[in-house]
């Protein structure tokens, strides 16, 4: 689970390489992640796990439009405000590129927010609804500016071509301490701030072609106090909810279970696999999987597949497989998890090819002979963003 990060070059070509191995299945071996994206989409659409800070949805125009549509400006505004954050006491928790101050990550704000500038309605899109690139709003503000210094006019004094408008929507004023020498910033909203993101926020749909208010929409409406709660569905979210989400919230509760679960299963198998090809091998994820099955064999067992597939439509088959046989051993007599290891190594093949680890093959074994149980992450529930999600929230409330 990603929780604060504070991103140096470093830091993020660590979490870049880890987020390209997860797209080709290496962390990701049966498909689960597909199911965190499709619900956490959902339920807070335009987030991301990497969101820290509320307040960057409105940095991000701002220093674009300070640098006036010039790359290497953007850069030097994005540093110039990791420095400004960094430097106040109470502001260097989520600051993005906080732990080097002398050069930008290779994510920055402008990148990592574009996503929720779109879906949130601060970035306007083409008039046919498509979202416009990074690169076309910097043209666009390169446009602006040549043409607020140099009108052209014809002999009535009436603009000769149509201006370039705003790429953003109507935001508040920048606070008069941006990008200035030896001030510094915080994430504090003011109050105009507040009242901006807070419109945007609820006007937020489930996708943009639907008519229903997201769940993210409808905690905001309600001012929900979150601080203290530690998952999506939480008995005071789901009475926020609408009806068919609280369905969904209930989903995802299961899924996330069973995910554990599974994830556990694939490392167990391998762990197994590698025990008996070296003469050691701890059992960490063995009993790791033993203490998932107790805390959350329940709520596994009780997920409806069915329903998941009318929910999340277009599941793969091997990862449907890997779901109803996980189901079908924690609901036997067996304590033996090897029964389900042919199904997993099926659906770990679709995904990476001759990647995978658990094929008993030649390449199976030299995959394996690699892997170590004590730098694989230890099986956790999905998150679906949630502890990012509640930040923002938090941000927007204080």
């Amino acid at each position: 689970m990603i929780g604060w990060i504070q991103l140096s070059r470093s830091a993020v070509a660590r979490a870049e390489e880890a987020l390209k191995s997860d797209s080709q299945g290496v962390l990701d071996e049966v498909g689960f992640l597909a199911l965190h994206q499709a619900f956490a989409d959902r339920f807070f659409p335009g987030t991301s796990v990497l969101h820290t800070r509320l307040r960057y949805v409105l940095f991000v125009p701002w220093l674009m439009m300070a640098a006036k549509g010039n790359p290497a400006v953007l850069r030097k505004n994005e540093l110039a405000l990791i420095r400004q954050l960094k430097t106040h006491p109470d502001a260097s928790k989520g600051v993005i590129g906080g732990t080097n101050l002398l050069e930008l990550p290779s994510q920055t704000p402008s990148m990592i927010y574009w996503s929720a500038l779109s879906r949130w309605g601060i970035l306007r899109p083409r008039a046919d609804g498509v979202s416009l690139s990074r690169k076309q709003i910097l043209k666009r503000l390169e446009a602006m500016h040549q043409q607020a210094g140099n009108p052209r006019q014809d002999v009535d004094g009436e603009p000769l071509f149509e201006s370039e408008t705003s790429p953003f929507a109507q935001l508040p004023a920048a606070p008069p301490e941006l990008l200035k020498d030896n001030q510094t910033l915080d994430f504090r909203l003011s109050k105009d701030e507040r009242a901006f993101v807070r419109r945007q926020l609820l006007g937020l749909r489930r996708t943009p072609e639907s008519s229903e208010q997201s769940l993210l929409a409808r905690l905001v409406e309600k001012r929900l106090p979150v601080a203290d709660i530690d998952e999506p569905w939480d008995p005071r979210i789901c009475d926020v909810a609408a009806e068919d989400d609280r369905r969904a919230l209930l989903l995802a509760k299961n899924m996330s279970a069973l995910a554990c679960i599974g994830r556990a299963v694939y490392a167990a198998l391998v762990e197994q696999l590698k025990a008996g090809e070296s003469r050691e091998c701890p059992t960490l994820h063995r009993d790791r999987l033993e203490q998932v099955v107790e805390i959350y064999g329940e709520a596994a067992l009780a997920l409806d597949i069915t329903a998941l597939e009318v929910t999340i439509p277009g599941l793969s088959a091997p990862l449907r497989e890997v779901m109803r046989a996980t189901q079908q051993w924690l609901d036997s007599d067996t304590a033996s998890f090897s029964i389900v290891q042919q199904v997993y190594t099926g659906a770990e093949r679709a995904r990476k090819g001759a990647r995978a680890r658990l094929p008993t093959n030649l390449a199976g074994r030299k995959r394996r002979a690699e892997w170590e149980s004590e730098t694989h992450p230890l099986a956790r529930p999905l998150h679906y963003r949630w502890d990012n999600v509640r930040t923002l929230l938090e941000d927007l409330r204080n």
